[in-house]
């Protein structure tokens, strides 16, 4: 750092290849740090919230010894208790608070459960994350219903196979993971559902641009939620789930629907509703003018260039 001067350092994942201690040499180094929170590892041992597949908050706040005890990373209480006795030296000494000058949520709801762990609220500025976009917007209504993402019970695809029926038109299902068989299975007795397994992002993005929705059932808390807004850029609008940052990316009855979390019959509801056609296609050009305004590269870099700016700025004040 001393060799390159750069005019600030933007900090990422510092697990596993770095440690937090990066931030006190740049810092100590005289220049302004960024750090963004793609997750909520400061926090937590398995840095998602969750525990047994359903949110979990036990630790924010608190002395995380609780992910030890439950084996929170990898299922193991002996490789939980490093990841939790440094999220613990690191909370007793201020780590991230002292040695970053501005830290960026992806969404509001991970801004405010860094706040509730006792992160000053000025310190975290949101900014989402972008998407790029293939090219080609939906045309029309779309044709089937798109789940793309891990096949877990988390990401809500048990809920998604009990919700859904063939009246509310097909069902095609991107993705791989533990609950696979169930999915094949199901396709198998049910023409109405089409199973793909994995797809290169760009062969996924062609079958999203022909969707009449995307569905993301999540149970879990999303820290921002990237197959929303990739709906979005295309024209497409999303049903998902009420939880976490999905709850702030889809406008309920504006860009899709809303569905309560584990609640298969909420979320058929919420289904039903959006695969109108009529509803589709005004959701669906609500979607892409938000995706324009909001979620684009070109507006990404001018708000990181305004973050950076602010930062060296605030870092000189307080010099």
């Amino acid at each position: 750092m001393q060799k390159q001067r750069p005019d600030i350092v933007h900090v990422h994942n510092t697990f596993p290849l770095l440690s937090p201690s990066v931030l006190r040499s740049a810092s100590r180094a005289g220049l302004p740090v960024v750090a963004t929170l793609h997750n909520f590892r400061l926090l937590c041992a398995n840095a998602v919230l969750q525990r047994d597949g359903a949110p979990c908050e036990s630790c924010v706040g608190k002395i995380p010894w609780r992910g030890a005890v439950h084996g929170c990373y990898r299922d193991s209480t002996v490789q939980s208790l490093p990841l939790v006795t440094g999220i613990g030296v690191h909370q007793a000494l201020h780590t991230w608070q002292r040695y970053t000058t501005t830290l960026i949520a992806p969404s509001e709801f991970v801004r405010s459960r860094y706040v509730a762990a006792g992160f000053a609220p000025e310190q975290i500025v949101v900014k989402p994350h972008a998407v790029p976009f293939s090219g080609q917007v939906r045309e029309g209504a779309g044709e089937a219903v798109v789940f793309l993402g891990r096949l877990t019970e988390d990401k809500g695809f048990a809920d998604l196979l009990q919700a859904w029926d063939a009246s509310l038109g097909q069902l095609v299902v991107i993705g791989d993971g533990p609950l696979r068989d169930q999915a094949d299975a199901r396709a198998a007795a049910d023409p109405s559902v089409r199973v793909l397994g994995a797809l290169p992002w760009a062969e996924s993005m062609d079958v999203v641009r022909t969707a009449r929705a995307v569905v993301v059932p999540a149970r879990s808390y999303e820290t921002f939620g990237l197959v929303v807004v990739e709906a979005f850029a295309h024209g497409v609008p999303v049903v998902a789930s009420r939880i976490g940052a999905l709850a702030e990316l889809v406008e309920d009855g504006e860009t899709g629907a809303l569905a309560e979390p584990g609640d298969p019959e909420s979320l058929r509801k919420a289904l039903r509703l959006v695969t109108d056609p009529r509803t589709s296609i005004t959701c669906g050009e609500r979607a892409r003018q938000v995706y324009v305004e909001r979620f684009t590269p070109e507006r990404d870099l001018a708000a990181t260039e305004r973050i950076y700016a602010d930062a060296i700025a605030r870092h000189a004040a307080g010099s």
